[in-house]
């Protein structure tokens, strides 16, 4: 049987051994945005994953998962299922930035560039071009199938970075 202080130092070796193995690869995420419920404090969040050159990994740029507030603050992967709401796609458009399409958002594509140092996700937030931070979408869970009543997306307006906002009521 393992002593605190045994104990401690293998948890220490693990997350260090387990720093290292990430430091390795040389990637590490920057986040983008991410997405509130009303029907709890869960989020999606959404990261780029940045290579030691500080471009996205052409493979898989961004990272996309559930941190588990209402629980534990874990973090735990999108399901298949999930994905039909918080799914995404992203493309390369050849010149070092990305489109990125969120499935719950088709119409609203994302283009993800480096803005001093930092991956940043630019759209359009109330027919100006900014910088999205968060999106909450408020749904009805009395029925079967949760009803999204609205839509509400957060960001910085770009150039000036002042905050802005559209609300999206849905039909």
């Amino acid at each position: 049987m393992l002593s605190r202080r045994s104990l401690g130092l293998v948890a220490a070796a693990l997350a260090v051994s387990t720093f290292t193995a990430i430091a390795a690869f040389g990637q590490s995420a920057q986040k983008l945005f991410f997405i509130q419920r009303s029907k709890n404090a869960n989020e999606v969040h959404y990261d780029a994953r940045v290579l030691g050159d500080g471009n996205l990994d052409p493979k898989n740029p961004v990272d996309g998962y559930w941190l588990n507030k209402a629980e534990d603050g874990s973090r735990s992967p999108i399901t298949l299922l999930q994905r039909i709401a918080y799914g995404f796609d992203v493309d390369s458009n050849g010149n070092g930035t990305y489109t990125m399409k969120l499935k719950a958002l088709p119409d609203r594509p994302l283009t993800l560039l480096k803005v001093s140092d930092r991956w940043r996700a630019q759209t359009t937030i109330s027919g100006k071009q900014a910088y999205m931070n968060r999106i909450y979408v408020a749904t009805d869970e009395s029925g079967v199938f949760p009803k999204v009543l609205y839509v509400d997306v957060f960001g910085e307006e770009v150039g000036s970075g002042k905050a802005i906002q559209e609300h999206m009521v849905k039909n």
